[in-house]
């Protein structure tokens, strides 16, 4: 605790200085200083999603593709640096090759806080040829000193491969295929295309199921064999850019693989992502019918065919407003209300500050103690929390594992920030993430300070 008071006190004595700075700041201290720092950037695409196979040319007779694709370059991702103490300053590259061809890759800049974003060079679309990759990271400039930061870019856009194998091919003279989040962007396939090329899809955000539907005529003619199926992450998560679906075609053998009844068509698939880079099969379940309309309960042959069962119930994060501005709502509620039914795993609080003294506080408590409000803080468990920030924050204590209600008292911040100046821009902000068993919930409020005290 000695040492929290000496980090509050140090910084108490430099407040005077912050408050003459604080002018200039409100200003703009990016380009209005004349001090400079340096900064030493990598922008780099996400190993597990360094490789794009545009199309499946060596797919085997089982439907695997054996192509291994061609590593994805940053070097012509346009490059941007954006002030964050001073919104007004930005610099731009037309690529990461010419930032890096620009006095050796060491950038000036005025000293401050940015944030730096690299993305491809192309315009991000519903359904692209292409991956499209985008990424952030903060970063802070001091003077005389040469940092170094990184910009990990990930895939936004979601990997699409569909296979056929030969068992398939043999049998269906003609198909139409439809691959469908719930939204407009909906993707088809048809015979015109044996070996299709991958596609790079915008899934729709909280999607949990993709449909695959196909409705197929036999070689020679004869009646049509409609097929679907519900695909899900097997970990049950929701669909995203960074997944990697493959999707196989192949004609019902005696044992179909999902142990699914119904026509003479299997629909298998399987999915790579971040955290598990090698492909896992995907949760296969019937899909309802036909391409085009749902089947009744009971059709199909199928009685015992159980409910879809109900999504679950995410955690809560109620907020009374998302704004509040010091003095005015120095004695106001500002309480974040957490609910889990089925109870926390965690309960992460990032705060993003807007003045020089509350960051230099906040970086204290992550130097000295560990909990790092910058980067974000993991609170559940959390047993040193109010010994931390007994001044920054009286009252504020960490929640337990498997807690199903806990208060996050924004306004204990309140009469420490009011005493540590004005804000810059928008304000302190306070992001919250939570999670549980059944998924994540995310909010967040701001804290403007608009007056001295």
């Amino acid at each position: 605790m000695k040492l929290f008071n000496t980090i509050t006190a140090c910084l108490l004595l430099c407040a005077g200085l912050v408050s003459c700075e604080m002018k200039d700041e409100l200003k703009g201290s990016g380009a209005g200083t004349s001090e400079v720092g340096y900064l030493n950037l990598g922008v780099a695409v996400n190993a597990s999603q360094n490789s794009v196979v545009s199309r499946a040319d060596d797919v085997t007779d089982d439907g695997k593709n054996e192509n291994v694709g061609v590593a994805v370059s940053a070097d012509e991702f346009p490059v941007t640096i954006t002030g964050v103490t001073d919104p007004s300053y930005s610099k731009e590259y037309e690529s990461y090759a010419a930032l890096k061809a620009e006095n050796g890759g060491k950038v000036e800049l005025p000293i401050g806080e940015y944030t730096v974003t690299a993305h491809s060079n192309a315009e991000l679309e519903p359904q692209m040829a292409t991956p499209y990759y985008e990424g952030t990271t903060p970063i802070k400039i001091t003077a005389g000193v040469e940092s170094s930061a990184e910009v990990k870019c990930t895939m936004k856009n979601m990997k699409i491969q569909l296979t056929y194998t030969a068992n398939f091919l043999a049998k269906f003279e003609s198909w139409d295929i439809t691959i469908n989040d719930g939204s407009d962007n909906i993707l088809n396939f048809d015979e015109t295309d044996k070996n299709p090329a991958a596609v790079y899809w915008m899934v729709a955000e909280n999607v949990t199921e993709i449909k695959v539907a196909i409705t197929a005529t036999p070689m020679g003619g004869g009646q049509e064999v409609p097929e679907s199926r519900l695909l899900s992450k097997p970990d049950g998560s929701n669909w995203a850019g960074s997944d990697a679906l493959t999707i196989q075609m192949e004609e019902k053998t005696s044992e179909d693989p999902t142990g699914i009844q119904g026509s003479g068509i299997t629909i298998n698939a399987s999915v790579s992502f971040d955290e598990y880079p090698e492909d896992v099969p995907v949760t296969v379940k019937p899909g309802g019918g036909s391409s085009e309309e749902p089947e009744e309960p009971g059709a199909g042959g199928d009685e015992d065919e159980p409910e879809k069962p109900q999504d679950p119930e995410l955690p809560t994060i109620t907020i009374n407003q998302l704004s509040y501005t010091l003095p005015d709502n120095l004695s106001d509620d500002a309480i974040a209300v957490i609910k889990s039914s089925v109870g926390l795993e965690s309960v992460k609080v990032q705060i993003v500050p807007d003045n020089q003294m509350f960051g230099g506080m906040l970086q204290g408590v992550a130097s000295v103690y560990q909990i790092d409000f910058l980067s974000g803080a993991e609170l559940v468990d959390e047993d040193n929390l109010a010994n931390v920030v007994a001044e920054l924050a009286p009252g504020l204590e960490a929640p337990n594992t498997g807690d199903k209600e806990y208060e996050f008292p924004v306004d204990a911040f309140f009469e420490a920030l009011n005493n540590m100046g004005l804000t810059l821009t928008d304000g302190h902000k306070f992001n919250i993430v939570v999670q549980d068993s059944n998924g994540t919930a995310e909010s967040s409020l701001s804290v403007i300070v608009n007056a001295a005290n």
